[in-house]
């Protein structure tokens, strides 16, 4: 009898299913031992045979999602942004296992302490390069540059490659610590090449004056893709990037008509009706363009993943790109509509409530109010109330940032990851049955780059 131990063995796809169904009623449970992931992922049993293709599905938690990020938001707010680590911990998870395959959700296993650990080691390094950076800009701006105050200005540039390190390094983080059905994502190592080819390419990019930008988000993408993994199968970016500059001329076309029409009516500037005209023109630009590059990212997003494939499966998606263009807009007026009726009411309720604190009588606000109701407190009154005003005026300030967030989650981000999910269709998706699991990645900084720049992982948070 040969030993098969080492031999590795397909999953058993309805036990992974009940280890999961039962660890979840355990709160936030993530798999991290490798006895639970051995008992999920190492079983003699054959895998559930599926044919034909696959479209995900996005599950709908609108309510639960707007008083998570409600929540999360007054955290931040009232923590001076120190829980931001766990709120988009909390966040990504909530997506992550809103997103279904085959009735699997994907797991996100991130937490915020190794996020706010990384961030703390991050702004350590940070503070040491720029610091040596300036240090030395200044000494070559006195010794060589007749302290040309021109030369200190160089330091900015000397930050723009570690916006393209931490990108990479923070999209590496959220695929190591994603899942579906106990395989791990994963991407090589490769930050300091895509720094280098990304600066290469936004040289090229500036100097056609972003005529080559579908030229650099093609590659970029490309060169991520490459490294992506799902278990030891590997993600592959095919395509060419002249399929997205068929898109993106159009934004010059744009351009150039409203150049066109704004020269001629700078023949005629004297006239109060071109000044009209002009200004309208101006407007209809400004809107056209900002439409066009919306459609174009859409159109971006859909052509690189009907262009991917990982091992012998494939992906189509076919998101319209005035679906998302609505959401975007129809979404904005909802977020401001909801934003200003809630802010009048606690306006509203915080003039009351300060009003009693301070002796006044909240009719008077909306009759006639004297003044002499408040030259009547004395400065014990005044003191007395002072931590009751400041505690109603963080929580006015609380609210008018916390309910643009979280409207925004339920009326924006949430919809168009929706749409965007149950656009892709995954083809002879049982190939991806013959993935097996990846070593697992520390990711020792867990994103702090990305979270000390502000960089976007477009990661969906």
């Amino acid at each position: 009898m040969t030993d098969d131990t080492n031999v590795p063995k397909p999953w058993d796809i309805e036990q992974f299913r009940g280890v999961r169904r039962h660890t979840e009623r355990q709160k936030d449970w993530v798999p991290e031992t490798e006895e639970e992931m051995e008992l999920i992922l190492n079983s003699t049993h054959q895998i559930e045979r599926r044919t034909g293709n696959i479209t995900p599905k996005f599950d709908k938690k609108g309510s639960s999602l707007f008083w998570l990020s409600l929540k999360a938001a007054c955290l931040t707010v009232l923590t001076l942004g120190f829980y931001r680590f766990w709120m988009v911990t909390r966040l990504r998870r909530h997506y992550w296992n809103s997103i279904r395959i085959q009735g699997d959700p994907l797991e996100y296993t991130g937490t915020g302490l190794e996020k706010i650990l990384g961030f703390l080691v991050a702004l350590i390094i940070l503070a040491v390069y720029l610091g040596l950076v300036n240090v030395a800009l200044t000494f070559i701006g006195l010794s060589y540059l007749n302290d040309n105050p021109l030369a200190l200005q160089i330091s900015i540039f000397a930050a723009l490659p570690l916006f393209f390190f931490a990108a990479y390094r923070g999209r590496r983080y959220v695929m190591a610590r994603t899942r579906w059905r106990g395989i791990r994502f994963g991407m090589g190592n490769g930050a300091w090449g895509y720094t280098i080819r990304a600066l290469w390419y936004t040289f090229l990019s500036i100097i056609t004056l972003g005529l080559l930008y579908p030229y650099q988000q093609f590659k970029l993408t490309k060169y991520m893709t490459d490294r992506t993994y799902f278990g030891d199968l590997k993600f592959h970016q095919n395509g060419s990037w002249a399929g997205l500059f068929a898109y993106w001329v159009w934004l010059y076309v744009v351009l150039g008509l409203v150049a066109l029409a704004a020269w001629g009516l700078a023949a005629d500037s004297g006239n109060p009706a071109t000044s009209v005209i002009a200004s309208v023109i101006i407007f209809v630009g400004y809107m056209s363009f900002f439409v066009m590059f919306m459609r174009y990212e859409v159109v971006a997003f859909r052509y690189m993943w009907s262009n991917r494939v990982i091992g012998e499966a494939s992906f189509e998606n076919d998101i319209a790109p005035g679906k998302i263009i609505s959401v975007y807009l129809v979404g904005t007026l909802l977020v401001g509509l909801c934003t200003i009726l809630v802010s009048v009411a606690l306006l509203f309720v915080a003039g009351v409530v300060g009003a009693l604190l301070l002796g006044i009588d909240p009719a008077s606000q909306f009759t006639a109010f004297d003044p002499a109701q408040l030259e009547s407190m004395t400065s014990a009154d005044a003191m007395q109330s002072l931590p009751a005003t400041i505690m109603m005026a963080v929580l006015l300030y609380l609210m008018l940032f916390a309910v643009p967030f979280a409207y925004s989650q339920i009326f924006i981000t949430r919809p168009i990851v929706q749409r965007k999910t149950e656009a892709m269709v995954i083809h002879n998706a049982t190939a991806l049955t013959q993935s097996r699991q990846r070593a697992h990645d520390h990711a020792a900084e867990a994103g702090g780059f990305a979270d000390a720049l502000g960089v976007d992982v477009g990661a969906g948070i």
